[in-house]
């Protein structure tokens, strides 16, 4: 069992941040204290949202109660995913620093929220700020296909682009990377994919794979969030057991276990939408112009997933790249 400190954004009502992760961290066997960056009253996929953004203070005072009780003592993981603004980056990096101090071994999970679908959706500013200052303090990476651009300036067309982008990341000191989805267009259209490299800072040795599996089609929000939860309850499980650390087993085995589960939950999403009776009248309605019903039919089913989650059809095998 490992002890993992979330800071991601909460919502009252669906399954977003730490909605989407701490329950499968919590299912998967491990111990979560939970940070949030925002309290929303629903996600922004939907037409109107109510709620705060915290600033960095909320942060800080937060973490300072817990040092000042030594609670800060006896977290194995750091997870990050949605921050928002400068101060918070700021506010992570410090609290990474700390927990690393107080236990060298930690692994800090960093998913870099900076936007999608060729969109960024927090000023532009966090982006040399992520560069910068959180990745070269993060063990492990999971960016989607512009977030990873935006962050190497690689525009990804091929699996040898996203190989690159996974270099220039490991370049910054980042030992584990994974890419977590992107199309390719001279390939199936209904295919996606996901990049994972691994590097031995001490050998620089590396070990590049790719997952392949199918798009589903669907307005789906929070599925990185628990994408990455899924990815950080598996390596938080098989990493301290690989034979020797060798490179290739770990990441891509939690990698193939979270896209399974991943399949799965999605599934069991769209399957459920389908059924409202709600009808998706096109796949390229923009934030707003989406129906709240419609919207509301696409929330993940993480709770009737469970048994998706713990025990996964693998389904997608990593395969060297």
């Amino acid at each position: 069992m490992q002890r993992i400190l979330s800071i991601q954004s909460h919502v009252v009502s669906g399954y977003v941040g730490n909605r989407a992760a701490t329950f499968p961290l919590q299912l998967l066997g491990h111990e979560v204290d939970v940070i949030n960056t925002v309290q929303f009253s629903n996600h922004t996929g939907y037409n109107t949202v109510q709620g705060t953004r915290f600033p960095d203070t909320h942060m800080r005072e937060l973490f300072a109660g817990l040092c000042d009780n030594g609670l800060q003592h006896g977290y194995t993981h750091l997870l990050a995913g949605y921050i928002g603004n400068s101060g918070n980056v700021r506010a992570v990096e410090e609290i990474a620093r700390e927990l690393k101090r107080a236990n060298p071994a930690l692994v800090f999970v960093l998913d870099p929220v900076l936007g999608d679908d060729g969109a960024l959706y927090v000023p532009e500013e966090l982006v040399p700020l992520y560069r910068d200052v959180l990745c070269p303090l993060a063990d492990l990476v999971t960016p989607n296909q512009f977030e990873a651009e935006s962050l190497t300036g690689i525009a990804i067309q091929s699996l040898d682009d996203a190989r690159s982008a996974c270099d220039k990341l490991h370049d910054l000191g980042i030992p584990n990377v994974v890419i977590t989805s992107f199309a390719l267009p001279e390939k199936d259209s209904e295919k996606l994919y996901l990049v994972g490299s691994e590097l031995d800072k001490s050998t620089g040795k590396k070990h590049c794979f790719y997952i392949e599996f199918p798009r589903l089609h669907g307005y789906f929000t929070g599925s990185g969030d628990l994408f990455t939860a899924l990815i950080t309850a598996r390596y938080a499980s098989i990493a301290p057991t690989a034979v020797g650390g060798e490179l290739g087993g770990a990441l891509s085995r939690a990698c193939e276990l979270a896209t399974a589960a991943q399949a799965g939950v999605m599934r069991e999403t769209l399957q459920f939408q389908q059924q409202t009776g709600v009808k998706v009248t096109s796949d390229n309605l923009r934030r707003g112009q989406r129906p709240s019903d419609m919207v509301r039919g696409f929330e993940l089913r993480i709770i009737q997933s469970q048994k998706l989650i713990t025990d996964p059809v693998l389904e997608f095998k990593a395969v060297s790249l």
